[in-house]
């Protein structure tokens, strides 16, 4: 069997190197668990989980594991697996340790997902939210998850530059509801999710940020040539740092008597798989990337789904049908599930969103700028973030992609009808 240890995935022409760990010898275990007349690997083929440039994670080491096996009985089958572990040291594992994302992501899988499906199996309904997780181990901290790969099964993301059109959102929209509804009923009975839920990483020093700086005089370059008739009423209102921080810590602090659920964290298409018919109406839905998991309001999966993901021509104009779509199967799903508590009024998560509505200008700015953005292998988070010419180049690219410029265009009078500029 050929050793794959040395070999290279290149996505958006960068090189990642593979831990030689991560061999024919790792999996052997598991399919000897899994597959009971399972005799041999016969070859073992490892590259990148996603299209070169397209999802790029920052975070962590993602692959799609293809494996031809022998069987005892003499015939061959294929088997393919998503691979999820840190990067090493030299690539970043030390910060990315300290945001706890890869324990909660285990954690969730080992734990939360499986819960909260079996919350809907006792009332007779069959509910997925994410992807069988084969095998999970931490060794001496480093944390790897092999997943089911759903490619296998016709999943499949959404063109991110396109967005949902409206029935997919109101599908997603449901299948959120079902995944918020559960996490509000595990809460009510197994109490307050582990601590690693309860909060995010928030950077202390955005003040001294020469990154941040940087990032809005670029931004505010940007605007300007955008066409805004008063390009100056938004550019006087953007968050000094100081706010910046202190808008991003108000929304993450719980208010116990609000409605809460577990919010996923990053829910934007690249984290929403979708099985469909040949029609192209949905059969499935999945979620991946559990890694943010917080517990909160739900305004916040909310804002950055409506604003990162919907097309645009329905982002602003069905804003507040897309609340009431997600309202009305919320309340459904907590009345099968036997939710002990007052139920949310739709007025109520109208007035969260308007009190977490940092999340729009957030997901706006941080968020939107590169799931917008067309595949370039000049453009990237980590250059984005970079002070001096080559971040400036790469932030004059972000900023005004016309793609972006046409969503900001109507996002930012939106906010400001709102009074969510008002920092």
């Amino acid at each position: 069997m050929p050793d794959n240890s040395n070999k290279f995935c290149e996505s958006n022409h960068t090189c990642i190197q593979i831990p030689s760990w991560i061999n024919g010898s790792y999996f052997k275990k598991l399919l000897k668990r899994e597959l009971s007349d399972f005799r041999k690997i016969l070859h073992l083929s490892i590259i990148p989980a996603s299209p070169p440039g397209e999802c790029e994670s920052y975070t962590s080491l993602l692959m799609r594991i293809i494996i031809d096996i022998e069987m005892k009985d003499g015939f061959t089958q294929q088997k393919s697996y998503i691979m999820k572990t840190m990067l090493s040291d030299a690539e970043g594992i030390g910060f990315v340790n300290t945001l706890n994302i890869f324990p909660k992501e285990k954690q969730t899988y080992e734990l939360i997902l499986p819960q909260l499906e079996q919350l809907y199996q006792e009332q007779g309904r069959t509910v997925k939210f994410a992807p069988k997780c084969h095998w999970m181990e931490n060794v001496n901290g480093r944390i790897s998850l092999i997943l089911e790969d759903l490619k296998t099964k016709k999943f499949s993301n959404i063109n991110r530059l396109k967005g949902f059109n409206m029935k997919q959102m109101q599908r997603v929209l449901e299948k959120l509801a079902e995944f918020h509804a559960a996490s509000a009923v595990w809460h009510q009975r197994n109490g307050p999710y582990p601590e690693d839920f309860q909060r995010v990483y928030l950077p202390a020093n955005y003040h001294r940020s020469k990154s941040y700086q940087a990032r809005i005089q670029s931004y505010k370059t940007a605007m300007a040539s955008w066409g805004f008739a008063n390009a100056e009423l938004y550019t006087s209102r953007l968050p000094t740092a100081d706010q910046f921080v202190q808008s991003a810590a108000h929304c993450l602090n719980n208010d116990p008597q609000e409605f809460q659920v577990l919010n996923h964290g990053d829910f934007w298409s690249g984290n929403i798989l979708l099985n469909t018919t040949v029609a192209g109406d949905i059969n499935e839905i999945r979620f991946v990337d559990f890694q943010r998991c917080k517990w909160g309001s739900p305004a916040q999966d909310l804002w950055e789904l409506i604003i990162c993901s919907a097309h645009h021509s329905l982002r602003i104009k069905q804003f507040d049908c897309f609340v009431r779509m997600y309202h009305t199967h919320l309340i459904q799903c907590l009345k099968l599930l036997n939710y002990a508590k007052p139920l949310p009024l739709l007025k109520e998560l109208h007035m969260s969103m308007l009190r977490h509505g940092f999340w729009g200008y957030f997901t706006t700015f941080m968020h939107l700028a590169l799931i917008l953005l067309p595949v370039d292998k000049d453009a990237s988070l980590p250059k984005l973030m970079l002070p001096g010419e080559e971040g400036d180049r790469c932030r004059t690219k972000v900023y005004t992609n016309p793609l972006y410029v046409r969503a900001a265009l109507s996002i930012f009078p939106f906010l400001q009808r709102r009074g969510l500029l008002e920092f």
